[in-house]
């Protein structure tokens, strides 16, 4: 009878959370179903149009407003009212299995769906995915399952969200943790984090005091669109001698690049003790902190 219990807890814990990490088996079953929400992350609409996945819906993250500009300061996580509004477009509804997947391996396209999972996951969605090794992948393995032309579903949905306040710092949980020795993670490139190089047009070099550096990049095969076995992660962890099981908030310029590894950490790690300091450098900078 216990056995059967834990059996029927286990089964129903399973359909209120997801898989992080899905694999094209996985998602061949699930394409156009009720409730299974596909939508493409790419900067062309176009692209869009010419192929992807069935029943796939489009988003740009840099144009549909999943960041903005405020006060002149860049990629500002906008309010949940208006990230609402973004999902209700999306015709996404609070009980549907979002899975996002990128188009092609540009610059930052994995960190654009990791940006896009944190903030539905910030919003309190609880089933979102991401696909390992994104569109091509899928392609090369399920081709009969591309199609092109447009969405013609023009249905809105209404969203309601409950803000989960655990996975998201600010610089005041950086000065906690540097106070109190706790990992400060760096995810930009090496030469940004040693001060050799910068953003264009902004105007500091260097890290936050105390930041260790794990690249985003690291957590890639081949900086491409499938993320690194978890052995190889665990010991990209232990090279840079950060404990994952610690109270870990990661940063870059502007919380994008760090969405990887945040994660990386919190969803594929398991540490429920990781956030995203989504502000990052641009916020700290703004409250007159220095860089070191």
């Amino acid at each position: 009878m216990k056995v059967f219990i834990f059996i029927i807890v286990f089964l129903l814990i399973k359909c209120l959370f997801s898989q992080p990490l899905v694999e094209d088996e996985w998602l061949e079953s699930k394409i156009c179903k009720d409730n299974f929400k596909i939508i493409e992350v790419g900067l062309s609409y176009n692209s869009y149009m010419v192929e992807h996945i069935q029943c796939a819906r489009f988003t740009n993250f840099y144009k549909d407003g999943w960041r903005i500009n405020k006060k002149g300061i860049n990629m500002v996580l906008p309010s949940a009212q208006n990230i609402s509004k973004i999902l209700e477009n999306l015709n996404i509804e609070r009980n549907d299995h979002v899975v996002l997947y990128a188009k092609k391996n540009t610059t930052y396209s994995v960190a654009e769906t990791t940006a896009i999972y944190f903030t539905l996951k910030y919003l309190g969605h609880k089933k979102v995915s991401i696909l390992n090794g994104g569109y091509p992948e899928f392609k090369k393995n399920f081709s009969l399952l591309i199609e092109e032309g447009e969405n013609l579903s023009k249905k809105r949905s209404i969203y309601n969200f409950k803000i989960n306040k655990n996975i998201k710092a600010d610089y005041k949980n950086i000065l906690f943790n540097q106070e109190n020795d706790f990992f400060i993670v760096d995810a930009r490139e090496t030469d940004f984090f040693l001060g050799i190089n910068k953003l264009k047009n902004f105007k500091g070099y260097g890290t936050i005091n105390k930041s260790i550096n794990i690249p985003s990049k690291w957590f890639l095969e081949a900086r491409g669109l499938k993320f690194n076995k978890l052995d190889v992660i665990e010991n990209i962890f232990e090279i840079a001698k950060v404990s994952n099981k610690s109270n870990l908030i990661f940063f870059c310029y502007s919380g994008l690049e760090s969405s990887l590894n945040w994660f990386v950490s919190s969803e594929l790690m398991k540490n429920k003790n990781s956030r995203l300091y989504e502000g990052s450098i641009f916020d700290w900078v703004d409250k007159n902190k220095e860089l070191f």
